[in-house]
């Protein structure tokens, strides 16, 4: 029998599934129009009824996620059905209903972790994302959420969170970015509580440096005051002028001094670079010859060289801040180079975002059209899974 909110719930969805009943004596919105019925007035409410029809087509299992993330307390005796590695059985649009129903729900329950909506900390989806999303990066998948987690479910953190990915363009820092915001946050990237730089569009102009120290320390400090959960991303740190990453030190240290001590209890920097991806590719070139399989590979073999070579490097001011320097940064995670198998889910994935039909040799020859390297070993991409989108498109052209 169904309780309480499920029972609103179905009820909701059978209104709009096709068949259902209508009231006696309701009329439908576009009639008594001149306009025929594919062109009323809320072209919205159409595109909703179609996402709740598929949402109601979805499995027992998908259900069983959904009535857990909701009503944790109820789902004991589904315990069993929910377990396990979600991988494809559930469809790449699945999240996407989820996420839709559990926002239903939460207009007229109240249902956000520390009251404050517009924190999400969906941890179960960022582990669904890093898991099936995310290709060919197994140390990030153990790091990150576990990290993250820990941090954010810890009552008084002594200092904010500072991690830096690192590795070759397209290995996905910035895709594992873009999954902490959307999981994090209700609003994603457009919401309050987060701030993203780039080094070479917000800072381009050294001469300026000391505006820009202003504007970043202004930022920050309305941010943290704003909301007491916050996420600051900076992409191409490497190019971040020293000046504005000494700016960062206090906001990084375990007792900041008074003056800058952070508003919000937990505050999450990221750091997104390039620099010493080519350090994390021979590693990993090396190991791989030496008869290490890829998956063997642990954050041991490879961050010790990264962050020494970071310290070393001379041509920018990152490895030789104090963030690097008095260890303000808690983990320098390395992206590993992409092998051509998983530059073929990536292309895979490209096709299920776009609802698109694809065959077997189709990810094949897309994935012929990247550059591997090194010249010899022709073995990982240079590009990652960068672009992968825009071949798709000429391919289909």
């Amino acid at each position: 029998m169904l309780r309480g909110p499920w029972r609103q719930l179905w009820l909701f969805l059978l209104l709009l599934l096709p068949g259902a009943p209508e009231p006696r004596g309701a009329s439908r919105p576009w009639e008594g129009t001149d306009e025929p019925s594919s062109a009323w007035a809320w072209p919205g409410f159409q595109r909703l009824q179609e996402q709740l029809r598929a949402a109601g087509a979805l499995s027992k299992r998908y259900w069983t996620l959904f009535s857990c993330q909701v009503w944790p307390d109820d789902c004991d005796e589904d315990e069993e059905a929910a377990a396990g590695p979600l991988g494809w059985r559930l469809p790449l649009l699945g999240q996407r209903y989820l996420d839709l129903l559990t926002t239903w729900y939460c207009s007229f329950k109240d249902c956000c972790p520390r009251g404050d909506c517009r924190i999400s900390n969906n941890f179960t989806g960022l582990e669904w994302d890093l898991n099936v999303r995310l290709h060919g990066q197994h140390l990030v998948q153990q790091l990150v959420l576990r990290t993250v987690r820990g941090y954010l479910e810890t009552p008084q953190p002594e200092k904010a969170l500072a991690l830096s990915f690192h590795g070759w363009s397209g290995t996905g820092k910035n895709f594992v970015a873009r999954m902490l915001v959307e999981n994090l946050y209700r609003d994603g990237l457009m919401s309050d509580c987060v701030r993203m730089f780039i080094a070479t569009f917000h800072f381009p102009h050294p001469k300026y440096v000391d505006l820009y120290k202003e504007q970043l320390m202004s930022q920050i400090r309305e941010t943290q005051q704003l909301c007491h959960q916050t996420l600051f991303i900076f992409d191409e740190a490497e190019k971040l002028h020293p000046g504005l990453l000494e700016v960062l030190g206090p906001h990084l240290e375990r007792r900041a001094p008074e003056g800058h001590r952070a508003e919000s209890p937990w505050t999450i920097f990221l750091f997104l670079s390039n620099l010493r991806g080519d350090i994390i590719n021979e590693v990993v070139l090396k190991l791989l010859k030496a008869g290490w399989s890829r998956e063997e590979i642990t954050m041991e073999h490879l961050e010790p060289h990264l962050q020494a070579e970071i310290v070393e490097t001379i041509d920018n001011g990152f490895g030789h801040s104090r963030l690097v320097k008095e260890n303000l940064i808690d983990y320098f995670i390395p992206f590993l180079p992409l092998e051509y198998r998983h530059v073929r889910l990536c292309a895979r994935d490209a096709f299920l975002s776009q609802e698109l039909l694809y065959k077997e040799e189709t990810l094949d020859e897309i994935a012929q059209m990247m550059v591997y390297v090194p010249k010899e070993e022709q073995l990982f991409s240079s590009q990652g899974c960068k672009s992968i989108s825009q071949r798709i498109n000429y391919f289909l052209s």
